[in-house]
C-alpha cells in the first residue's frame, strides 16, 4: 500500500510512466539487476533489487487499475488451492 501511495503522490508531479510497455521494460531491468545480485552473492544487494521489482510490479499494477493488494491476496488463494 505504502509503494502505491508513493507512487501516485509522483504520478500528481508528472514523474510516471503512461506506457505500460515502458514499465514492463524497467521490470525487465530489475530482474537483470536481481540476476547479478545473485551473481555477486550480496544478499543485502538482493534483498534491494527485490524490493525495486515488487515496486516496479506495483506501479504497474496501478497503472492497469488493478488494487495490487487484491492481486495478491487472490494469487495466495490459488497457491493455496493448488497446493492442497
Amino acid at each position: 500500500m505504502r509503494s502505491e501511495k508513493l507512487q501516485k503522490r509522483a504520478a500528481r508531479t508528472g514523474f510516471d510512466w503512461t506506457d505500460p510497455n515502458d514499465i514492463f521494460d524497467k521490470l525487465d531491468e530489475e530482474i537483470g539487476e536481481v540476476k547479478d545480485a545473485i551473481a555477486e552473492n550480496d544478499h543485502a544487494h538482493i534483498v534491494e533489487e527485490i524490493g525495486d521489482v515488487l515496486f516496479v510490479a506495483v506501479n504497474l499494477a496501478r497503472r492497469l487499475n488493478v488494487d495490487p493488494e487484491v492481486s495478491l491476496r487472490k494469487s495466495n488463494s490459488k497457491f493455496e488451492r493448488r497446493f492442497r
